[in-house]
């Protein structure tokens, strides 16, 4: 399976070349025109070559391409050869004159890492049209010649799958002449799953990750540190070259709770600044906290909110940020609350609750809590947990799904109707590509303890779809959810093996059925919970994962880049 990448084509007659990778002082000592290096840009207009150009091909410069290139010419093909006056062309004995071809790609073969591959195509002469296959598979049909001519990717280890492909490009001319070239592209993509670059583990400073946000290159990520007094939050920067922290990790201040679904909580603006997000303890009670943090720069001012609030996710949207978490109306009952904070400058900009009606829940004994928060489109969609009845009676943990619009206005509401299981849970959500978005969490039936992982899908104009529940004989937890490029929904979070502690857990799954495409299991070398709470996907779908685990005593960081 191939996926094609639109490229805006110049028309008209031209040599389609490759990548500037020809000697060209050979091709003018053959007696060749040089052709126009135009890369595609919309609107750019070809230069033709002379119709007299030379029909010797073999003019690649040996270490440009993957290996060696096959041409095949074909005298005629619907066409008799004639001159030029006539539009088409010939030599002086009146034949066709051959069209010679050279597929040329940008990728060296074996191609090991997931990628974008250019297929330029050389020709001895003027061609009207090219097609390219991958094998006997049409890539690309009648394609006006240029620079690159098409353009495939590899996504994984199955798309478009390894071992060797031969790729043959079929030119023809106006005159119905057609030449055909090939090449062989190895690709050996490791298996989506395994390491890029070994684990990174530190136990101190930094005891855990609890939050993952893509950044240039690497990821940036929030934790906690456990110091004599209580826990800190900490920001650091971890390169995805490498696999290393950049720098010291920025020191943020006190943290009440933490661990997935519960914060500290981190997310990337547009200038590169990350905001981390955290439950700030403060008389025996809480507050949100956001920061701004500039990795490499000092710790910039800290804004706080409420008294007895509570912040588990945010997202940047422009020039605000959205913090979602809970207020506490008494003693272990909590409101959902959803914030608007300005980027610049800490202000409260506006603020939305939900919570049961007075005619469910007379005196707000009910707990409602966000988990999650996710830009949709042109919607805010938030996640989380409620307290409701079921239908006899019993007070059950469901799932609720907010929808806002930019400017807040409320757009719908949706509470589970525990269709599949008894209780379910909303820890995390992430936009789809293709439109709606994905919820992630648990699921439980009354009278068990354990929990199973869950998926659920919506649409785009917020109406449940398929549910998915990992079958496990123990408890797990979903804590983050992506997409990566091929559609593939990533799953990072918990699963306790019997009589075990629980393990990170991460894993891959092609949608509402099938079997997980591949998934990871992480155990640390001590005993004590591991988790993988944070999760960020690149553009070419890499996975970095982020979390705590047990070494000896006490919990230490870890964060992991996966190939897709």
């Amino acid at each position: 399976m191939l996926r094609l990448a639109p490229v805006v084509l110049g028309l008209g007659p031209l040599i389609a070349l490759a990548g500037c990778t020809l000697d060209w002082d050979r091709v003018s000592q053959q007696g060749h025109d040089l052709p126009s290096l135009t890369t595609g840009s919309t609107g750019d207009g070809a230069t033709t070559p002379d119709a007299s150009t030379s029909a010797d091909a073999s003019t690649a410069d040996d270490g440009t391409t993957s290996g060696a290139a096959t041409t095949v010419s074909t005298a005629t093909s619907g066409g008799s050869a004639s001159d030029g006056a006539t539009g088409t062309t010939g030599d002086d004995d009146g034949k066709a004159v051959p069209v010679e071809v050279e597929v040329i790609l940008n990728s060296p073969s074996p191609m090991l890492h997931v990628g974008e591959v250019q297929v330029s195509v050389w020709t001895s002469r003027p061609v009207a049209s090219i097609d390219v296959f991958d094998g006997d598979v049409p890539l690309v049909l009648g394609a006006a010649p240029a620079n690159p001519v098409h353009v495939f990717e590899v996504t994984s280890d199955v798309v478009p799958g390894d071992g060797t492909h031969t790729l043959r490009a079929v030119a023809h001319a106006a005159d119905g002449v057609s030449g055909e070239g090939m090449e062989e592209l190895m690709i050996d993509v490791q298996p989506g799953g395994s390491d890029v670059w070994p684990p990174y583990v530190k136990a101190g400073p930094i005891n855990g990750f609890t939050s993952a946000a893509m950044l240039g290159n690497g990821i940036a990520v929030a934790g906690f540190f456990e110091t004599n007094d209580d826990l800190e939050a900490v920001a650091v920067r971890v390169d995805g070259t490498k696999g290393q922290p950049e720098g010291s990790p920025i020191h943020l201040g006190p943290v009440a709770v933490s661990g997935g679904g519960r914060g500290p909580a981190i997310a990337v603006g547009d200038d590169d600044a990350a905001f981390v997000a955290w439950t700030f303890p403060d008389k025996g009670s809480t507050r949100w906290a956001v920061s701004r943090v500039k990795f490499g720069e000092p710790k910039e001012q800290t804004w706080i909110g409420l008294l007895g609030t509570s912040v588990n996710a945010l997202i940047v949207v422009d020039d605000s940020l959205v913090l979602v978490g809970a207020d506490e109306v008494k003693p272990g009952t909590h409101d959902l609350k959803v914030w608007w904070v300005s980027a610049t400058g800490g202000e409260q900009q506006d603020e939305r609750t939900f919570a049961a009606s007075p005619a469910e829940d007379k005196l707000n004994d009910w707990d409602e809590v966000a988990r999650g928060v996710a830009l949709v489109g042109d919607e805010i969609v938030v996640v989380g947990e409620r307290m409701t009845k079921n239908e006899d009676d019993v007070e059950v943990q469901r799932t609720v799904v907010l929808r806002y619009g930019l400017d807040g206005a409320s757009l719908g509401a949706w509470t589970s109707p525990g269709e599949l299981m008894d209780e379910d849970v909303a820890m995390a959500v992430a936009p789809l590509r293709e439109g709606g978005f994905v919820v992630t969490g648990w699921g439980r039936d009354l009278g068990f303890k354990n929990r199973l992982l869950l998926t659920r899908w919506f649409t785009a104009a917020g109406a449940p779809g398929p549910v998915r529940i990992e079958p496990s004989s123990s408890d797990s937890v979903g804590y983050a959810v992506g997409e990566d490029r091929e559609g593939k929904i990533i799953v990072a979070g918990a699963a306790v093996k019997p009589l075990q502690d629980a393990d990170s857990w991460i894993l891959a799954i092609p949608g509402p059925a099938g079997a997980p495409a591949w998934e990871v299991v992480r155990s640390g070398p001590g005993q004590g919970p591991d988790e993988a709470a944070g999760l960020a996907i690149d553009s070419w779908g890499y996975v970095y994962v982020a979390g705590s685990e047990f070494g000896g005593l006490q919990p230490q960081a870890f964060a992991l880049r996966l190939y897709p």
